[in-house]
C-alpha cells in the first residue's frame, strides 16, 4: 500500500523499528552505534526526502547516550524511542580480512531492546506514518503485521539472509516492500511469489552482484556500485533499504530506488559500522 500522507511541500514520514544498538569491533578497537532500525533511519534521513523517526527501547547507559548523539546529529525524531533503566543492546562483530563481518556465539546482548512492546499510543503514532520499516526478527513483528492490516501505511520488512519459507506467505498481504539478502538459486521462486502477491515489491540484495527486484513477475536488475576498498560490510543492507524506501515512495520507480540503494550501501562499505557518528 503506497499511501503518501504528506501534502504540498511537506516531507514523507518514515518510521524505523525497533533495534538501536552499539556494535563493538575488537579488531578495530572501536565501537559504532547501529542496529537495523538506526542504520536504516540514518540512511533514509540522508536522502533529505523524508522526516524520519525511531521507535523502541534503549538503555540509560553510556551506549544509549552515544545512540542519542547520532540520532540528534541526523535530526531523526525520537519521541517514541524510550530511554529506560537497563542496558542498551550491543553486538560484538568480527571483521575478516576481506572486510566481511562474522559473529561468534554469545556475541549479542539483547538488553532493554527485547523488552519493548507496542503501546496503544505507539500504534496510533504508527498510523500517522507514510511508511514503517521493521525486520522479521523484531519481537513485535506479528503485531506490526496486524497493525498494517488495519492501517494505511507502507510496510517494509527485512528478511535478512534467511532462506525463503512458505510460512511467510501468510503475512505477504500486509507487506508492501519485501527485502532479503538473496540466494541466487531462490530467485525463480521469489519471482513466482511476485505473481502470487502483486501488491508487493520483492527486492533481493546480492552483495557484489548488485540487486534484483520483482514486481508482478517483472524483473529489475541493478549492479553494485564499485568500491575501491571494502572496510566493513556491517549495515550495508540497512543502508540500501533506507535509501530505497525513501526514493521509491517518492518516485514509484523501482530501478531508480535500486540505484540509490546501491549508492547508499557502497558508501557504508567505506567505514566501520553502519553509520558515521
Amino acid at each position: 500500500m503506497i499511501s503518501i500522507k504528506a501534502r504540498g511541500g511537506d516531507k514523507m514520514r518514515i518510521l524505523a523499528m525497533t533495534c538501536c544498538c552499539v556494535d563493538v569491533f575488537p579488531e578495530k578497537n572501536t565501537i559504532a552505534v547501529g542496529g537495523n532500525a538506526l542504520n536504516l533511519a540514518v540512511n533514509c534521513a540522508m536522502t533529505n526526502l523524508a522526516e524520519v523517526y525511531l521507535m523502541g527501547n534503549i538503555g540509560n547507559d553510556d551506549y544509549g547516550k552515544e545512540i542519542i548523539k547520532v540520532i540528534d546529529k541526523y535530526k531523526i525524531g525520537r519521541e517514541h524511542l524510550y530511554v529506560v533503566e537497563g542496558q542498551t543492546a550491543n553486538h560484538i562483530i568480527k571483521i575478516a580480512k576481506d572486510g566481511d563481518r562474522y559473529f561468534t556465539e554469545g556475541s549479542w546482548t539483547d538488553g532493554v531492546y527485547g523488552d519493548y512492546r507496542i503501546s496503544e499510543q505507539d500504534r496510533k503514532y504508527m498510523n500517522t506514518m507514510d511508511a514503517v520499516a521493521v525486520t522479521l526478527y523484531d519481537p513485535n513483528y506479528k503485531d506490526i503485521i496486524n497493525i498494517r492490516r488495519n492501517g494505511n501505511f507502507t510496510l517494509a520488512v527485512d528478511f535478512h539472509d534467511e532462506s525463503l519459507k512458505e510460512e511467510w506467505k501468510e503475512d505477504l498481504d500486509a507487506i508492501d516492500l519485501f527485502f532479503i539478502s538473496g540466494k541466487t538459486q531462490e530467485l525463480p521462486e521469489l519471482k513466482k511469489w511476485s505473481a502470487q502477491f502483486p501488491q508487493t515489491v520483492f527486492v533481493a540484495t546480492l552483495g557484489a552482484k548488485g540487486s534484483i527486484a520483482y514486481f508482478k513477475e517483472e524483473e529489475f536488475v541493478w549492479p553494485a556500485e564499485k568500491v575501491d576498498e571494502v572496510i566493513d560490510t556491517t549495515g550495508c543492507g540497512d543502508s540500501y533499504q533506507g535509501a530505497f524506501i525513501a526514493h521509491y515512495l517518492k518516485t514509484k520507480d523501482i530501478l531508480y530506488a535500486m540505484k540509490e540503494g546501491s549508492k547508499s550501501a557502497a558508501r557504508t562499505l567505506t567505514h566501520v559500522g553502519g553509520v558515521i557518528a
